[in-house]
């Protein structure tokens, strides 16, 4: 086990560097129709929440990635101090804010629906999907970590 963990948290590292990857072209699509978004907000309350709620889904994506990547890179490589209780929570944690993050990036986008001469935005609508796939692996991916830690304790 000493040498699987090392080797499944690298996996988890380079997923979750892909998906800040997808996070960070998806956000920088997005950012192009800012400006519009923000005007429109000014008179529609409508054009407001939409405009907090991509902000939040977004974000919520791109921070339970980046905790995924820190945390994967830490057990993999320099977590010989950790209690190994704190190091055995962390997986199931991580398994659950990636589901949680899926769950809420797929509540806001799910319908959204691509808009023609708008490939910026069709853009960020693919690339988010993509996201919430790249989430449900991660989530995966804690899940059987924790096992292995699991089993490797028992």
């Amino acid at each position: 086990m000493a040498v699987a963990l090392p080797i499944l948290h690298s996996v988890q590292a380079c997923l979750s560097a892909y998906g800040l990857y997808l996070s960070y072209i998806s956000i920088t699509d997005l950012q192009r129709y800012e400006e519009k978004s923000e005007e429109a907000a000014k008179y529609s309350t409508t054009a407001e929440h939409q405009l907090h709620k991509t902000r939040t889904t977004q974000a919520s994506g791109a921070l339970t990635i980046t905790t995924s990547l820190v945390t994967s890179l830490t057990l993999a490589y320099l977590s010989t101090s950790t209690p190994t209780l704190l190091k055995f929570a962390l997986n199931p944690a991580l398994a659950a804010g990636a589901l949680f993050a899926r769950a809420h990036i797929s509540n806001f986008w799910r319908g959204k629906a691509k808009v023609p001469f708008v490939g910026g935005f069709n853009e960020a609508i693919s690339r988010t999907g993509e996201l919430q796939t790249l989430l449900a692996w991660l989530a995966g991916s804690w899940a059987v970590t924790g096992a292995v830690w699991g089993w490797s304790l028992s």
